[in-house]
């Protein structure tokens, strides 16, 4: 009888045809599942961490890292949130506010940085500025797939998403407190960042003039809102922190999401950033 040898191993004898055919089905396979694993680490070492901030992320996450996150419910727990700890009362209120944070911008703001003193030479105070002291900059408007990266509250829109990108800034040539043009003619830095994530249909409803504020397109098709602030965050991102002009890229980020409702149903859900650099 023939006796065949085999690579595998020096002390490996078969002693029939039959189990030679088996062990060598028995080392294509397991060559094959060595491929297969090999295959499936390169593939996952390719596929990166929306936290990896060389990646790139399908909207600007403070999750890089996220050092704070909270409900609205456990953000307004007097005694345990860290809002209440380490924040002024008007920084609250742009958090928790269900109010326009465009609105907002627009009352409290001065010369791209937000601060108490704003009364210009007629009297006039803050709470007398218009909307359009504050500028909306589309970065990206486009349709996108659903990721975990995104706030959970995104699995309430149904239907084909659209992801629209926006900062908020004051007009450039307004330079706050008197009123006349800017001596300085550098653009105003970004005080917010925010992303949206509406259905197709909602968004060509709601958003007529893409180019403008969300507040100004809903207030002049006077939509019947209700907002519901649903998580607040305090993380990194450098990128923003880039935008916003910190000198320390490091420099932590408050943000929130909340839900856009109307008629009982969900429109968009809004995530939004908002500069270290705001003076409250």
């Amino acid at each position: 009888m023939m006796t065949l040898m085999t690579s595998q191993h020096p002390n490996a004898r078969l002693s029939s045809p039959r189990n030679a055919r088996n062990a060598q089905s028995s080392l294509v396979s397991s060559k094959r599942r060595i491929f297969s694993i090999v295959s499936s680490r390169k593939t996952t070492t390719r596929v990166k961490s929306f936290r990896d901030e060389n990646d790139i992320e399908s909207y600007q996450t403070v999750a890089n890292p996220l050092e704070y996150t909270a409900t609205e419910r456990e953000a307004m727990d007097r005694k345990n949130s860290l809002l209440w700890q380490k924040l002024s009362p008007a920084w609250r209120v742009l958090l928790l506010s269900d109010g326009s944070v465009t609105r907002h911008l627009s009352v409290l703001g001065g010369k791209g940085f937000l601060n108490d003193d704003d009364d210009d030479k007629d009297g006039a105070t803050s709470s007398a500025l218009s909307e359009s002291n504050v500028k909306v900059e589309v970065t990206s408007m486009k349709p996108c797939a659903r990721d975990k990266s995104q706030p959970e509250d995104v699995v309430k829109i149904k239907g084909p998403l659209v992801q629209r990108e926006v900062y908020l800034r004051y007009e450039d040539d307004y330079d706050g407190n008197d009123g006349e043009p800017k001596k300085n003619k550098n653009p105003n830095p970004p005080l917010v960042y925010a992303c949206s994530w509406w259905n197709a249909n909602a968004l060509e409803k709601f958003m007529k003039k893409r180019e403008e504020t969300m507040w100004s397109n809903l207030r002049k098709e006077n939509v019947e809102l209700y907002r519901e602030v649903r998580r607040v965050y305090l993380g990194k991102n450098r990128r923003l922190a880039k935008a916003f002009g910190c000198e320390d890229l490091d420099e932590a980020i408050w943000a929130r999401h909340y839900i856009f409702w109307s008629g009982g149903e969900p429109v968009t859900v809004v995530f939004e950033a908002f500069s270290p650099k705001i003076e409250l």
